[in-house]
């Protein structure tokens, strides 16, 4: 390369630093007022810049950790993290960029609609490190700000004229912000401060408006440019698309007349009720209608477990326990509410429009789905003439709060309306008026038998090695239902891994917003750095729920280094693995016939796992001390008594903090150095790692419907 093509120090530090940074270094080194003149474009001491007004904009939509890589492209903004000009906001360290983003989208599902997650990265090597956990952000609706450092202007110009690819760089064509436009609702660069407030107001009112991620790319040497303040702008406000009333009122109206005429009426839940921060409209919704609730798995706890009304259980297709599939299959009205239909979600349903009357399905031909600002009643509960109803300007929000008003105050102004627009809404009107706003006038069928089916202890011998059943019935027995009615709202939040873990864990018994599994993008290792997230948005709220993750040994190899992050946040987060050495999950689905190994009718005849489900490095683990190596506690059990100890050891409280170690544990060792901000702040408790070395050819009972151990192997994917 030519020497004309690089640039000196001076050049550098002239063209790709920002006017604060060079104050700043400039007067460090004593330079005189003169020659700091040329550089003081800075904002006045009240002043906003633009990294003050990202910073205040993030607090106010409900972020305050910021989980953030080092990187210089992004070093500037994330250092006024570290000062006065903050907003309240709290700098993470993480481990890398996956965990971060997983961290930071625990964070956005933690409180039901109340927290914002964030994350910080620099260009190329760390942004696109967090594509794919955006991405699933994305598809599940978490609410989430990805904010990236980028080369300058004129770094883009000096790849562009000189051909010098800068650090970090795939090439000229802004290859991040390219890609992020790709999984997000928006993404914006700032590499003008005069349109830097426009681009993060609309980036930040758009994540908070659809609950979805967004992306803010600010190029290197804009932190610290003037801009106006946000004292001078309106608020951030959640902006939905304004809501059309007579589409409202006419799908209102046309509902009314099904949920009337039902009498086997059962009511599904899905995530949109927490994500938008329905669940209270939901809950009056739930008291007027009577009818039976269900959550679906992806929208488990979507309200308490503890006093939802008409709590019936955790709807997860063939996975379900076998009283939910049987309250299912009878309805003859299915009203669906927010509920996203994913194979992992309705494990077992081969599709969408399946037949209702093919067991054991969910009868979609009889449901009435609102949801993604959609409405639609199916074919099978409207004149044959019509087929099905569709209206694709129905907001969530409005028509929960409509259809409980109507139905609960039949005679009110909302129903008086709607007869007048309808009069055939008329006859309906006086049923519900005659039934004292019942829907019907006698009580609709209720689930037979436990909301929560799962053996008791005792159903599993002390010594047997641990199962999938054995696990589930002592975490739930043991120690999650020892938490009372929940009434100071302490009871755990529990993550289940991808795999075998949501679909055993389906049916514990969750407080409002405490169980959280991935059941559309899937991605195994997310639970474990997510957790911390979670942990961090529960105690911002002031709740002192504890966290717990349950992961597969697959999945935790993809992200074990996050429990290094719960240690040095000192969070008495609990992480259980299943390390039974086998990717149970990719197994069931190439062919689940392997495991009828471990079904006494079976045996002899199971298919070789495939060696591609082995998971070697976890049988050289030590399980004890990986989690002392990264700053936590660490137990191994096998037995179904030794993880009854373990549990009871949990349940007495968390382990003492980790004292810090080394020659520079407390800074005063030679050679160690001086950071900005003093010494770091005292030690809080640490986590619990507890490695379960389950039966590795067991399935949880609730998933062997797929078996076929008489000797016909099942088919891939089936």
């Amino acid at each position: 390369m030519s020497q004309s093509y690089l640039l000196s120090p001076k050049q550098y530090q002239r063209q790709f630093r920002s006017p604060q940074a060079l104050y700043d270094a400039r007067s460090k080194h004593g330079a005189d007022q003169n020659a700091l003149s040329a550089f003081a474009v800075r904002a006045d001491a009240d002043g906003e810049t633009v990294a003050t007004y990202l910073n205040k904009r993030l607090a106010e939509i409900g972020v305050g950790h910021v989980m953030a890589i080092p990187g210089d492209y992004i070093s500037e903004w994330v250092e006024t993290l570290d000062t006065e000009h903050n907003a309240g906001l709290v700098r993470v360290h993480p481990n890398n960029e996956m965990c971060a983003t997983y961290a930071a989208d625990g964070y956005g599902r933690a409180t039901g609609g109340a927290a914002v997650g964030c994350v910080a990265t620099t260009y190329g090597v760390g942004a696109l490190n967090a594509v794919q956990a955006v991405a699933g952000a994305f598809v599940e609706s978490v609410p989430l700000v990805l904010v990236n450092g980028s080369p300058s202007p004129a770094q883009f110009n000096s790849q562009r004229d000189q051909g010098v690819l800068w650090h970090h760089m795939f090439d000229g064509s802004y290859t991040d912000l390219r890609v992020f436009q790709e999984v997000t609702q928006m993404a914006v660069r700032i590499d003008n401060p005069a349109y830097a407030p426009d681009l993060i107001d609309a980036a930040l009112s758009a994540c908070i408006t659809t609950s979805k991620p967004v992306y803010i790319e600010i190029a290197n040497t804009m932190e610290a440019f003037p801009v106006a303040s946000v004292a001078s702008r309106p608020p951030l406000l959640k902006a939905a698309v304004p809501q059309n009333q007579t589409s409202l009122d006419e799908a209102v109206a046309s509902v009314l007349p099904v949920l009337v005429g039902a009498r086997k009426l059962v009511v599904l839940g899905g995530m949109e009720v927490a994500r938008f921060g329905l669940q209270e409209s939901f809950k009056k919704l739930l008291t007027t209608l009577k009818a039976p609730y269900l959550s679906s798995l992806l929208g488990k706890s979507i309200l308490s477990e503890y006093n939802a009304p008409y709590f019936s259980g955790t709807y997860n297709g063939k996975n379900s326990q076998q009283n939910v599939q049987d309250l299912v299959r009878a309805a003859d009205v299915i009203l669906s509410i927010g509920v996203h239909e994913t194979d992992f979600n309705f494990s077992g349903l081969a599709s969408v429009d399946s037949n209702p009357d093919a067991l054991p399905g969910l009868p979609i031909a009889a449901t009435i789905e609102v949801r993604k600002g959609a409405a639609r009643i199916n074919s099978a509960l409207t004149d044959p003439a019509l087929g099905s109803m569709y209206w694709g300007d129905i907001a969530l929000a409005p028509f929960v709060a409509s259809l409980a008003e109507v139905i609960g105050a039949p005679t009110g102004a909302a129903m008086n309306a709607l007869v007048a627009a309808y009069p055939s809404l008329a006859t309906v009107q006086q049923a519900l008026v005659a039934a004292d706003s019942r829907l019907p006038g006698v009580p609709f069928p209720a689930l037979v038998g436990p909301v929560w089916d799962i053996p008791p202890v005792a159903s599993f011998p002390a010594g047997a090695q641990i199962t999938w059943d054995s696990f589930k019935s002592l975490l739930h027995h043991e120690y999650l239902t020892t938490f009372g009615n929940d009434e100071n709202g302490d009871a755990p939040v529990v993550l289940a891994d991808t795999g075998l873990s949501f679909y055993n864990l389906n049916n514990i018994k969750s407080p409002q917003n405490g169980f959280i599994a991935q059941l559309a993008w899937g991605a195994i290792g997310y639970s474990p750095a997510a957790s911390y997230g979670v942990k961090l948005a529960l105690a911002r709220a002031g709740s002192k729920r504890r966290v717990i993750s349950v992961s597969g040994d697959g999945a935790f190899a993809q992200s074990c280094n996050a429990i290094g992050t719960i240690g040095e946040l000192g969070l008495d987060n609990v992480v259980f693995v299943m390390a039974n050495g086998v990717f149970a999950i990719e197994q069931f689905l190439i062919n689940a016939n392997a495991f009828c190994a471990s079904d006494g009718g079976g045996q002899g005849t199971a298919p070789p796992f495939a060696a591609l489900c082995r998971v070697p490095q976890t049988a050289l683990w030590d399980w004890k001390a990986l989690a002392q190596g990264f700053g936590g506690v660490g137990y191994e059990v096998t037995t179904n008594e030794e993880l009854t100890a373990v549990l009871q050891i949990i349940k007495e409280g968390s382990p003492p903090p980790r004292v810090p170690t080394g020659p520079c544990a407390d800074g005063s060792g030679t050679g160690c150095a001086e950071f900005d901000g003093g010494p770091p702040p005292p030690r809080r408790s640490t986590f619990t790692l507890v490695a379960v070395r389950n039966v590795s050819t067991d399935l949880p009972s609730n998933t062997r419907w797929k078996l076929d151990c008489g000797g016909t192997p099942a088919k891939a994917g089936a």
